[in-house]
């Protein structure tokens, strides 16, 4: 073939996939600088700790055109590319909206509503029921930096202020594909040592120390919300009723976080107790992030080589007809639009270059070698 007509070739074929206005620049901007944690400025949920970036008057876009070479990991959004990660890991998941027409809940793996999105080729640790990704892409495109899970709150503003809250659990698995060792983290309301918090059910400790919290090290014996909470390790007993006593409590995610103080003084309280003075509005729908979350004992472990792969279990919402009771606590069903959950690094994000602009980049490259012969 003719090295102009190839190189043509190549442009034509990278128009026509869209390229001319998306792909160019690159949708995932780092972190924010978060601060250390304290009791004025974030709740420690089991081993992560959440930052409310309304507290931290920090604005994070998150918008489709914003977050498209990010690693997202669910997310409503349709249409390429912020539904296609990397090679190294699963694409995103697809959330519910929420409404009526929709599952007030997501799992991770449910064969009928959320199935697993695949990826762009197999790797070894890769599961049906959890979102994964190789420590190898993590590590490169987290370029050096610290790895921050980015949350959207996008409950309903209508209604009363406990309709703004959710329900959301995550277990997150480091796993060596080669000895089988594994080790589990999570994301949830249980107080260290997976007793129920004394007045705070269903929420975390304010400025909490992740590494005082040991949670069970096996994966879940149920797939709750799409089967019966009866007899599980996750969620044991009624769905965020207060009863549960095991290390599986769901966290409520307010979408008003209250304070006792003044921002930069006051504690991170329920906007249940008598304390609460100020409310931030956290529910702040696709567009911008509500919540930063770190792991810090997972931040440890990537680049230790104990593991390769990280499995991540999510669960968000309530599913009347398998709790015991049969129905929901106020304000823990996905009930507006959608969720999404994705990551950045605090630096710059090291972000391959898509495939159809490397292949206009080698149209150029033979371009321009072809025009260099003709004048030689």
């Amino acid at each position: 073939m003719d090295i102009r007509k190839l190189a043509v070739s190549s442009l034509i074929a990278a128009a026509g996939l869209g390229i001319s206005g998306h792909l160019w620049a690159a949708g995932c901007t780092a972190a924010p600088a978060l601060p250390s944690a304290t009791a004025t400025n974030s709740v420690t949920f089991g081993d992560g700790i959440s930052y409310s970036l309304p507290i931290l008057n920090i604005d994070y876009s998150s918008g489709p055109g914003h977050i498209d070479d990010c690693i997202v990991i669910a997310t409503g959004s349709s249409g390429q590319p912020v539904n296609t990660n990397f090679a190294g890991m699963d694409n995103a998941y697809a959330t519910p909206n929420g409404t009526t027409n929709s599952n007030p809940y997501f799992r991770t793996g449910d064969p009928t509503n959320s199935p697993d999105p695949g990826q762009v080729s197999a790797f070894a640790g890769d599961t049906a029921t959890t979102w994964d990704i190789r420590l190898s892409a993590l590590n490169t495109f987290l370029n050096g930096g610290q790895l921050v899970f980015m949350f959207n709150h996008n409950q309903t503003n209508a209604g009363s202020a406990i309709d703004q809250n959710l329900f959301i659990w995550a277990q997150l698995k480091l796993f060596n594909t080669t000895t089988g060792a594994a080790q589990y983290f999570y994301f949830t309301s249980a107080a260290p040592g997976g007793v129920p918090l004394v007045g705070l059910q269903n929420f975390g400790v304010p400025g909490g120390n992740p590494g005082a919290y040991t949670g069970p090290q096996t994966a879940p014996t149920c797939t709750y919300p799409t089967g019966t909470d009866a007899g599980c390790t996750f969620p044991t007993g009624g769905v965020g009723t207060g009863t549960m006593t095991s290390a599986a409590f769901m966290v409520a995610a307010q979408g008003q976080i209250c304070l006792n103080g003044p921002k930069g003084t006051g504690t991170v309280v329920p906007c249940s107790d008598p304390s609460a003075v100020v409310t931030v509005n956290e529910n702040l729908g696709a567009d911008h992030v509500a919540n930063a979350v770190i792991f810090p004992e997972i931040q440890a472990l990537l680049a230790s080589g104990l593991y390769d792969v990280l499995q991540i279990d999510l669960r968000m919402g309530c599913n009347a007809i398998m709790i015991t009771g049969g129905v929901c606590p106020a304000g823990s069903v996905l009930n507006n639009g959608f969720e999404q959950i994705f990551i950045t690094s605090t630096v710059a994000p090291n972000i391959p270059e898509p495939a159809p602009l490397a292949l206009v980049s080698l149209g150029l490259v033979l371009l321009g070698f072809h025009l260099r012969r003709r004048q030689a």
